[in-house]
Parts: structure tokens; C-alpha cells; sequence
């Protein structure tokens, strides 16, 4: 077995085409360059076996990638038995491409898929936790989704598979309402969905997993309110108004007393309806008995959608990893993490919360992390920063390196997690959706030209996390690290801030 860096790895897993002699040279003569420069910063080479698991840390051998907590460390095990950890970013494939398709590829799809998966080895990324697509970035349409879920399996690099049980809020078309997820209705879709997508892949070694979504329940005000104002009788008025009778002990009176209302029974609730909580995004009522309320009602809607989807899921596929909603980090409490636990094998926040830390769930539900969609940041024009409409602001390109490398390190200490998925797009995505109108950045220009400078940093910052995940830190060094993370943070929300005032002024 040949000893591989993450970067020979990539090589080593390109489609067999032919090669000169002197191209033969250049590939040599550039790994050894970074294999001589490893070692010189104390780097360790491992031997990586064919999905990217270290052969040197020792798994369960089942054919199939699943999580694993090995000498005290958590671990994504590959197919062969051997410790993984998954880093990709979470765009690769969008409908806002199509400039990059049309200028660099000549308008073939196939041309740049390939390439973008070449582009992804070639930063160091070893999945896609995000798969061939991911609904909310194709919604537009224009990409392929038969090809691209082709050219993933063929190119053979580790990917999930998105099972869209649950719209992101942009998918949402004018007045479309969320779905009433204690339907039959709901339950026929997740099975037809389940089908579609698990079938065709249950029996695939290269897929991690199942996912139903990006960023699922940011309002879940507004969800309740649209399932609560659905007709008498439906099902998941039902359910809800159900669930509030039981937390107030059948006492219609103590819920009139909370919500000012004046119901002579919960049937007369059940009839007229008139209970709305507050519909913004993360928002909860300032009324605590209320809030209360609001979380456990969303909690109800949490469980239902994991668990149809588990259920659905398993009926096909008993093997791969149900990976859930990647959902912002504030978005599911302790309580709603632990009682989806039997349904998911991962917990999915999107990003590091300081406010809900997913270590102490880690340790009460038993299962592992992953950072799903971890923002580093993105360069607004002035338009959405006068409004302050810009949320994870950076001044600059500059400050996306510094929060990128500063996210390597605390994500290679940590024991608990076996994964990243970095919110980053390859190319540079087009200006036709909003809050991006000027784009999202990539990595790469539409005409294919690089940004050298943060294609240097991620590059560094990839390899340092595979030479340190092996190693994790103590607590002590954890929580230095991620306070020199947030306190980052603060001060560019600070820097944005007085950018703001400025604009406003002017």
C-alpha cells in the first residue's frame, strides 16, 4: 500500500485517462514537494485506504460508512473499517452556476461536474455532504439532476443524498403553505420521496447518508400558525391542540388565563381556532408560559417529520446513516435533539452556537456531531448593509481566510465531531436571488480563475485537519479555541455594524 497525503489521494482517484511521460514527472515531482512539506511543519503521512479512513485507526468492518466512537474520539468509519473525517463544502452544484458552465465549460454540465469534483480533492475535500445537489440551490432549475447524481457515483467520491421531506424557506413559492406533516397526505410524499431517492442507492458503498434538508424550522412560529389555521378536523390542527390539552391538564381555563383568551372548552378551541404565535425567524414569544408553548408544539413537528422519514428510510435502506435536518445552530434545543435521537445517527447543527453548545448533547443522546453547513463568513455589497440584512458579514476576502483557518483548528481538536461541511460554493454564483444581489463567492471565477490567495489558505487549513484529527485536544484547549472563534466573530459583527451606521449616514 503506497503512503498517501489527502492531495495524493485526490490524484490517485481521478478517472483513468492518459498521461505523458512528463506530465508523470510534474504529479511526482509536486507530491514529493508536498509530502517533503509536510513532514517539515511535523506532519505525519498516513496510509489512507480507498474511500480516505486512516489505516491506522481501527474500526467495524460493515461495507457501509457509519459512525463510531474509537479511544475516546468519534469517528466516520469507511466502508473498509477505518477512521474518517469528512470535509466538503456545501454548494458544489447551484443553479446560480450557470455563468461558470457557460464560460468555462463550454455549456457542459458533465464538463464541470467533473471538474468540480477534481476542484474539491484538489482543496482537500474528501465528501459532499450536500451530494450532487441540494434542492434549495437548484430551484431555479438548470441542472441535471439525473447526470449530476451519475457523474457523483461514477467519480466515486463519498456523498449523501438529499431526501427533500422538509422546503427551505426560499423554496417556498408565494403563498405556498408548509405542509401539514401529520397528513396521510405528508405520509404519502415521504414514502414516494423516500423511494425516489433511497432505492436507487441502498446498496451504494460510496453514500454516507440520507439528509432532508438545509435549514429546516428557522420559522417555526409561522408554521404553527399555518397548521393551527388549517380547517377544523385536519389533522395536524388536531395534533396541536391536542398536545397544548395535555399540557394544561384538560384545564381550559389555565390556558385562557396564559393566552388571554376566553374558550369555554378545547373543542371550542378546536372550532374556532385563534391561537398565533410570533412568525420571524427564531422567534419566540416574550410571554415564557407561551414560548414554552411554541417550543414544544415545534418539537411535535420535529419528531413527526424525523420519524417518518427514519421509518420510511429503514424500510429500504437498514445501512447507511440518516443524517436528518441540517438545521441552524439555535434552531433545535436539547430536549428536541434527544427526542429525534432514535431517528437520526448524527446531529447536524449547521454551525458552531455559543448559545447552544452541541457538546453536552453529544454526550446525553450518545451520538456524534457534524457541522453541516459551518458559515466562515461572505463579502456583502453596501445595499444589504445599509439595511443590515447581512448575516456572518466580513469586511473582506481577507477575514473568510482568517475565520476558515481559525475553524480548522478548533474542528480538528474536538473528539465529538467526525465532520464538516463548509457554506462555500465553487464558482462564483450569479446575482439573480436575493440576500446574494451581487452573488456568493466562490472559490473560482465564472472564467475559472482562482482566488490564490483563499485556495492557499483552505488548502493549508484542509491538511491541517487531517494531520490533527487524530490528535483531539483537551477541554481546556477546546474552549480556547472556540472563544478565539466567537470573539472573532463579535468583532466583525462589530466592524459591520459601524459600516452600517456609516452607509445610513450617507
Amino acid at each position: 500500500q503506497p503512503v498517501l497525503t489527502a492531495a495524493a489521494f485526490s490524484f490517485a482517484n481521478q478517472p483513468k485517462q492518459k498521461y505523458s511521460m512528463n506530465t508523470f514527472k510534474i504529479i511526482a515531482t509536486t507530491m514529493a514537494c508536498l509530502i517533503c512539506g509536510l513532514a517539515g511543519s511535523g506532519a505525519q503521512s498516513a496510509e489512507l485506504d480507498a474511500y480516505g479512513g486512516f489505516a491506522d485507526v481501527k474500526g467495524q468492518k460493515t461495507g457501509y460508512f457509519h459512525p463510531q466512537k474509537i479511544d475516546g474520539r468519534w469517528w466516520l468509519v469507511t466502508p473498509e473499517g477505518h477512521g474518517f473525517f469528512g470535509i466538503g463544502i456545501s454548494h458544489p452544484v447551484t443553479s446560480f452556476s450557470q455563468g461558470a458552465v457557460a464560460f468555462s465549460y463550454n455549456g457542459s454540465q458533465e464538463a464541470w461536474l467533473r471538474d468540480g469534483i477534481k476542484k474539491m480533492r484538489d482543496l482537500g475535500y474528501n465528501c459532499v455532504w450536500s451530494g450532487p445537489y441540494s434542492m434549495e440551490r437548484i430551484r431555479l432549475g438548470f441542472v441535471d439532476m439525473d447526470l449530476a447524481e451519475r457523474v457523483y457515483r461514477e467519480e466515486k467520491i463519498p456523498h449523501a443524498i438529499h431526501v427533500s421531506l422538509i422546503k427551505h424557506q426560499v423554496e417556498l413559492k408565494p403563498g405556498e403553505k408548509r405542509p401539514d406533516v401529520f397528513s396521510d397526505e405528508y405520509a404519502r410524499f415521504v414514502r414516494k420521496t423516500v423511494a425516489r431517492y433511497v432505492a436507487p442507492n441502498k446498496g451504494n458503498p460510496w453514500i454516507l447518508g440520507y439528509y432532508y434538508g438545509f435549514g429546516s424550522f428557522m420559522r417555526s412560529g409561522l408554521w404553527l400558525n399555518e397548521t393551527l389555521n388549517r380547517k377544523p378536523g385536519s389533522a395536524g390542527r388536531e395534533h396541536l391542540i391536542s398536545t397544548l390539552e395535555k399540557r394544561y391538564e384538560g384545564d381550559i381555563q389555565k390556558l385562557n388565563a396564559v393566552y388571554g383568551k376566553s374558550y369555554q372548552s378545547f373543542d371550542g378551541l378546536r372550532q374556532k381556532g385563534g391561537i398565533a404565535y410570533p412568525a420571524g425567524y427564531f422567534q419566540y414569544s416574550k410571554n415564557k408560559a407561551i414560548a414554552t408553548d411554541q417550543h414544544a408544539l415545534i418539537a411535535e413537528i420535529v419528531v413527526q417529520v424525523n420519524r417518518l422519514g427514519h421509518t420510511e428510510i429503514r424500510r429500504i435502506d437498514p445501512h447507511h446513516m440518516v443524517l436528518g435536518c441540517y438545521v441552524k445552530g439555535v434552531t433545535y434545543s436539547p430536549e428536541i435533539w434527544q427526542r429525534i435521537s432514535p431517528y437520526i445517527d448524527v446531529l447536524a447543527p449547521q454551525h458552531f452556537s455559543e448559545t447552544h453548545k452541541i457538546k453536552p448533547v453529544v454526550g446525553k443522546t450518545g451520538l456524534p456531531a457534524l457541522l453541516s453547513d459551518q458559515v466562515y463568513g461572505n463579502v456583502y455589497p453596501e445595499s444589504l448593509l445599509k439595511t443590515g440584512k447581512t448575516p456572518g458579514p466580513v469586511p473582506d476576502h481577507l477575514d473568510r481566510r482568517v475565520l476558515y483557518k481559525l475553524l480548522s483548528r478548533r474542528l480538528a481538536a474536538d473528539p465529538d465531531f467526525i465532520g464538516v461541511s463548509f457554506c462555500a460554493c465553487l464558482h462564483d454564483n450569479s446575482h439573480t436571488s436575493k440576500p446574494y444581489d451581487r452573488g456568493q463567492p466562490g472559490f473560482f471565477t465564472i472564467d475559472n480563475e482562482p482566488r490564490s490567495k483563499t485556495v492557499e489558505t483552505v488548502r493549508e487549513s484542509n491538511a491541517f485537519i487531517y494531520r490533527s484529527v487524530r490528535r483531539p485536544r483537551n477541554e481546556t484547549a477546546i474552549k480556547k479555541l472556540d472563544d478565539d472563534y466567537h470573539k472573532t466573530i463579535e468583532h466583525y459583527k462589530a466592524i459591520a455594524q459601524k459600516r452600517k451606521m456609516l452607509l445610513q449616514q450617507k
